[in-house]
């Protein structure tokens, strides 16, 4: 059977549905080197797929991000920073795009909402402070 890459939800289910009778047959030990040879190139392929599908958050900056983080598990930045032992100001600054991420504050960030820290790597621009003249 001829494979290509993945461009519609119809498609990736015709293919996960091959993928598990694929995968029955092996189970049993039915299968040969052309079986599981199919059933590897369409785990290749589902796997691509599913790594490219579009995730709300791809095109939230790390700090918008945040923000949606903390109000889907109704964070306010007060309890937020408490509970993390992050001083208020800080992630307050954080949250109105004066100050990045440092590696420690991703790590407790990630580990608290259960992210990769990678989520929070993205670049984005931070406010310049303004003069008062």
């Amino acid at each position: 059977m001829k494979y290509a890459e993945i461009i519609n939800k119809k498609q990736y289910y015709e293919y996960s549905q091959r993928h598990l009778e694929l995968g029955k047959i092996l189970g049993a030990g039915k299968g040969n080197d052309d079986i599981e040879s199919e059933y590897y190139i369409l785990d290749l392929i589902l796997e691509d797929y599913t790594r490219k599908v579009k995730s709300p958050f791809n095109d939230l900056t790390p700090v918008d991000l945040l923000k949606a983080l903390m109000k889907e598990h109704g964070y306010t930045a007060y309890k937020l920073s408490k509970e993390l032992e992050i001083p208020q100001s800080i992630l307050s600054d954080i949250l109105n795009y004066k100050r990045g991420f440092s590696k420690e504050l991703i790590r407790k960030f990630a580990t608290k909402f259960k992210m990769s820290p990678a989520s929070f790597f993205k670049e984005y621009t931070l406010v310049k402070a303004s003069k008062i003249v």
